[in-house]
This record gives structure tokens, C-alpha cells and sequence, in this order.
């Protein structure tokens, strides 16, 4: 005798499913949101269409690696992920890494023939962004203003 199951068949989660369900987790609890007390650096960038506006606060040692990273703010879920992820990706990065992460997470969302890779880790789920043109702004927004945070480290470092 076969066992029936009575609860109904139900397909493998579609990829555009979790990136929704991770998505709105991000939003609900976000990664590293707060302010950093050790911060050695710091920009706010704003968004005024969506009414984004979050500060990205971050840790550096002499040697110019970030050794924490915080952000506060307001912020709508798509920038509240991509500030969470980031965040948690940049810790022990130098500055150039973290500009060729951003070099190749802006083209993962801008050019649709881009092979996305396991460089950027989680972050690479926000790929799914590139198929909604006027959010992208707002997945960049966090990486944008962790580069003026690192742009004035390394100005006040000459």
C-alpha cells in the first residue's frame, strides 16, 4: 500500500520568489542598521524621488581595511537589502576591492549580458533588479555612498 500524502504538491520556490521573500526579511530586520560608535568614516546619500536617506558608517585600521560597517536611515526595502548586504560583504575589503565590487555589481544591473558570479556573494541576488530600470538607483544608492565614505578616507589619508 502506497502512502498518499494530503497536503498538495507544491513546486520548488522560483528564484524571483526568494528574492522577494529575502528581500522584505532585509526590509523587516535589517543587517548592521544602527550607528557605529568606532567610526573612522562616514556620507549620507539621499534619494529625493523615493525619499531615500541613509548614512554608511565605517571602521577603518591603518592599513586602509574596513574593519566594521554600519548604516541608518530611511530607506525603501530595495536599498535597505542593498545596504544590509553590503555592509556585511565589505568587512575586511580595502578600498579597491570594495570599487570593483561596485564597478561589477553596477554592471550585473545595468548590462542584461553580464554573467552574474559568486564574487559579490549574497549581493548577487539584487540581479534581479536589473529587470526594474527605475529601482536601480536605489540598489546602487548604499554603494554609491560607502564610495564617498571611502573617497574621503582615502582624500584625508594624502
Amino acid at each position: 500500500m502506497r502512502f498518499r500524502s494530503v497536503f498538495p504538491y507544491t513546486a520548488p520556490m522560483k528564484l524571483s520568489t526568494l528574492y522577494q521573500s529575502r528581500l522584505l526579511e532585509l526590509n523587516r530586520t535589517p543587517l548592521n542598521h544602527g550607528s557605529l560608535d568606532a567610526a573612522t568614516h562616514s556620507a549620507r546619500g539621499q534619494d529625493a524621488l523615493c525619499g531615500d536617506d541613509l548614512v554608511i558608517e565605517l571602521a577603518l585600521d591603518e592599513g586602509g581595511t574596513i574593519i566594521n560597517a554600519m548604516w541608518h536611515g530611511q530607506a525603501c526595502a530595495i536599498t535597505s537589502a542593498s545596504a544590509s548586504l553590503l555592509t556585511e560583504w565589505i568587512v575586511d575589503r580595502n578600498v579597491g576591492a570594495v570599487q570593483a565590487g561596485f564597478h561589477q555589481f553596477e554592471q550585473m544591473l545595468t548590462d542584461p549580458g553580464v554573467a552574474i558570479t559568486d564574487d559579490l556573494g549574497e549581493i548577487s541576488m539584487l540581479a534581479a533588479v536589473a529587470h526594474y530600470p527605475s529601482r536601480v538607483k536605489n540598489a546602487l544608492l548604499p554603494w554609491k555612498t560607502t564610495l564617498d565614505a571611502l573617497t574621503a578616507a582615502v582624500d584625508s589619508a594624502v
